[in-house]
């Protein structure tokens, strides 16, 4: 039986006020709305408390500069926010419920203005939800469906991949394609070149005896967990190597996983049809499961499978 999971009104930051998350903000002419033009970093907590804020603040700060968005709030004073924001929602959530936080840059930038001097100025909203365990408890023990899209990796030539962006019409139209051939499946987007990108929300890796392999960082967004696993893959003994993967590379492999911010995580049990692995987790990625819990202090796959 389901728990009741009634959605709670959270706060939220805007520009300088805790509002209510149901609470309209934006108007119909929106830059952010109308192009798209934000930039954003995800994070979450454990034992309510930030995982990796300096990373990602650090991160939200190159894609502010990469993708030209003026931005003049301190990593400190964002930080600082941040805890404002779990503090006053804590009391509203179940003793257990973590949080997902994700901080918005909305950009510096008017159609038609004739000069920079003209913009408007940039903004920030943070959101606050809980993780939903119950809802994604089943990717670890049934592990994750994939398929690979026929829409491609938006190429960096065109937007760094650097730049954690919102333009994600590409992503939209592939979780849409894959799910109308396989319900329940996450896309798998190529680049142009046919070489494995990453999925809507996660990085992409395989594994193989010893070696564990991912796709380099020219077409990906650099994943902070995706980082974290690979040092922690290292000193556990692992070979890592950070190359080129192909379609055939992912449906030989032994097995393969995503990771992600919130689920850190994700067992993958097939790709494209072709069964991976002979058990959810794969005992390289229990192990990486195993580790990182070690270090948050927070059995990650036993806080999913709770509920």
């Amino acid at each position: 039986m389901k728990k009741d999971r009634k959605k709670k009104d959270l706060f939220m930051y805007f520009n300088g006020d805790y509002i209510p998350e149901s609470k309209p903000i934006f108007g119909t002419y929106d830059t952010a709305q109308m192009w798209g033009y934000s930039v954003s970093d995800t994070l979450r907590t454990f034992n309510k408390k930030l995982h990796g804020a300096s990373d990602h603040l650090s991160r939200l700060s190159d894609s502010c500069s990469a993708a030209n968005i003026d931005f003049d709030i301190s990593s400190s004073a964002l930080r600082d926010i941040l805890l404002h924001v779990i503090e006053k929602n804590t009391p509203l959530v179940d003793p257990k419920d973590e949080f997902l936080i994700i901080t918005y840059i909305i950009g510096n930038w008017d159609f038609g203005k004739s000069t920079a001097s003209d913009y408007s100025p940039s903004r920030l909203l943070i959101h606050c939800s809980t993780i939903d365990f119950e809802k994604h408890a089943k990717f670890f023990i049934e592990g994750q469906k994939v398929r690979t899209s026929s829409i491609k990796q938006i190429p960096c030539e065109s937007i760094p991949s650097m730049i954690k962006h919102r333009s994600r019409m590409h992503f939209v139209l592939a979780d849409k394609e894959v799910k109308t051939i396989e319900p329940d499946s996450s896309p798998l987007l190529l680049d142009y070149d046919k070489n494995i990108s990453e999925s809507i929300y996660a990085n992409f890796f395989i594994v193989n005896g010893n070696t564990i392999q991912t796709p380099p960082t020219k077409n990906i967004l650099p994943g902070i967990t995706r980082k974290k696993i690979i040092n922690i893959a290292q000193q556990m003994g692992f070979d890592v190597e950070e190359k080129n993967l192909t379609l055939d590379d992912a449906h030989s492999a032994e097995e393969a996983f995503f990771t992600s911010t919130s689920r850190i995580i994700t067992p993958i049990s097939s790709i494209d049809g072709i069964p991976i692995g002979k058990t959810i987790p794969g005992e390289s990625t229990q192990k990486l499961l195993t580790e990182y819990s070690k270090n948050v202090g927070v059995d990650i796959m036993a806080q999913f499978l709770q509920s």
